[in-house]
């Protein structure tokens, strides 16, 4: 979800959603067959449902999420939907694209988009023509040299598995999303503390979840995260920045009960280290993974298990305006994929704009309790703000 700094009409907005989806073929895309997973690229845009809310001055965000992550995407008939929230004069305030994660990751989203402010704000500069299908992300890795069998899931001690508040199948959970922002002086300050130490701020993200992860329950000192990259560049040939697709790898943090009263600069500096050697392990890729362990992983996250298996997801997305190289007109961008797997306790979704850093956090209940979950963003946000003043 996306606000409109200058709200676009509906007309010319639809317009654009035209445009951007003749030109990105995974937004055409579906999936077809049931023994093996084939996209086929053949969905027009008329195919694809647009939906008009009119919401007036009263818009609750995280109420509308909720309601609209509730709601099936069948993959198998399109790949994307839109929700445009309307205020006065039919103008446009918040968009909301619903899309499948297996086809367009969170990048991908803001590839998305940028390709749509740039046609709204700048439309005789916009790249009109249709890119390319690009070739699975398994095969640009194997080509690099990066090839293997990997499972679907990352194995975890069971000392990382934190219980749930509940257990619940799929079919009884409730993902909700929210949204904090941090203000551009505080990231501007935590990039200068983090530069004097070393330090990237993909780094700072998942230590502020290490500590955060204090308020959840059942904990036993032990933290998981796993933390997902981009591979564009990794894959060879190297995929365009400016391609719709899924090109994800999550790499596995760990660290134990000895970090429990360290200061978040040294907790920081762990996780780095971790990310710069485990990296290289997540792009082992299998491109024929077997239904049967793909239709067995579904099994497992969809059963009412009775922990979570997966650590803390924290996904630094990136910075908007940095991958697009110009100033992009959103404000606040809630960036959160549906939390029904039941796999993490919290997820946190991280993207920078003009206006700050924009902090998604997402959980499912009855897994997990609205108030642990608003906890931890609490802790998290603290975390950060205090790096930022120079109290690590």
């Amino acid at each position: 979800m996306a606000k409109f700094d200058v709200p676009p009409t509906v007309s010319r907005l639809r317009s654009a959603l035209r445009q951007i989806h003749n030109r990105h073929p995974m937004m055409r895309a579906r999936i077809e067959g049931q023994t093996s997973r084939d996209w086929v690229v053949d969905v027009p845009f008329e195919k694809t449902e647009i939906a008009v809310h009119p919401a007036g001055e009263a818009f609750d965000v995280e109420a509308f999420y909720t309601e609209i992550a509730k709601q099936v995407l069948d993959i198998s008939n399109v790949s994307w939907r839109a929700y445009l929230v309307t205020g006065q004069n039919d103008e446009v305030t918040w968009i909301a694209l619903v899309t499948n994660h297996g086809g367009i990751d969170g990048r991908s989203a803001l590839v998305i988009l940028n390709d749509l402010d740039h046609l709204l704000q700048e439309p005789e500069t916009w790249q009109t023509s249709t890119l390319p299908m690009t070739a699975p992300v398994e095969e640009g890795l194997a080509a690099r040299g990066f090839s293997g069998d990997r499972s679907i899931l990352s194995s975890w001690p069971k000392e990382t598995n934190w219980p749930v508040n509940q257990p619940a199948d799929s079919s009884q959970r409730v993902p909700y999303g929210f949204l904090r922002i941090l203000r551009p002086e505080t990231l501007s300050a935590l990039h200068a503390c983090l530069k004097q130490n070393g330090l990237h701020l993909a780094s700072a993200f998942g230590a502020a979840a290490v500590k955060a992860a204090s308020v959840l329950p059942g904990g036993t000192g032990w933290t998981g995260i796993v933390a997902p990259t981009d591979v564009r560049d990794d894959c060879l040939p190297a995929i365009s920045h400016d391609a719709v697709g899924e090109y994800v790898a999550g790499i596995t943090l760990l660290l134990g009960p000895e970090y429990r009263e360290a200061d978040t600069l040294e907790i920081a500096r762990a996780l780095q280290t971790q990310f710069t050697e485990h990296r290289p392990p997540s792009l082992l890729m299998d491109a024929d993974v077997p239904l049967a362990v793909t239709l067995a992983t579904v099994d497992q996250m969809s059963a009412a298990n009775t922990a979570f298996v997966g650590g803390i997801c924290v996904t630094d997305v990136g910075d908007l305006e940095r991958l697009s190289g110009r100033a992009v007109g959103y404000s606040e961008v809630l960036l959160m994929p549906s939390q029904n797997h039941g796999i993490h306790p919290v997820l946190v979704a991280i993207v920078s704009t003009a206006a700050g850093v924009c902090l998604s956090f997402g959980y499912s209940e009855p897994l997990q309790t609205g108030e642990t979950a608003h906890a931890f963003a609490d802790s998290y946000v603290n975390v950060l703000e205090a790096l930022a003043a120079g109290d690590a």
